[in-house]
């Protein structure tokens, strides 16, 4: 009686190892080079939330977060240690 579990129990393992995954996990991967440019205009939530291509905005997001904005001060302060 064990023997018959231990039959189903691995045909079932081996039938789902060897499936393909479902088409909904897949991203439309397209080429970089039709992300946007990055600047002020194109990094807005409303312009990125309006890209339908999901790996285009995902792409545009994470360049607009690494993009640099630091600014050099204008007016410098010598601060000492008392």
């Amino acid at each position: 009686m064990t023997y018959k579990y231990i039959t189903i129990v691995t045909f079932t393992l081996l039938s789902a190892c060897t499936q393909e995954p479902q088409e909904t996990d897949k991203i439309n991967k397209s080429p970089t080079n039709s992300v946007p440019e990055v600047n002020h205009s194109n990094c807005q939530f409303d312009y990125i939330k309006s890209i339908s291509n999901k790996y285009i905005q995902q792409t545009l997001a994470d360049n607009c977060m690494r993009r640099s904005t630091t600014q050099p001060t204008v007016n410098h302060k010598n601060w000492t240690i008392r």
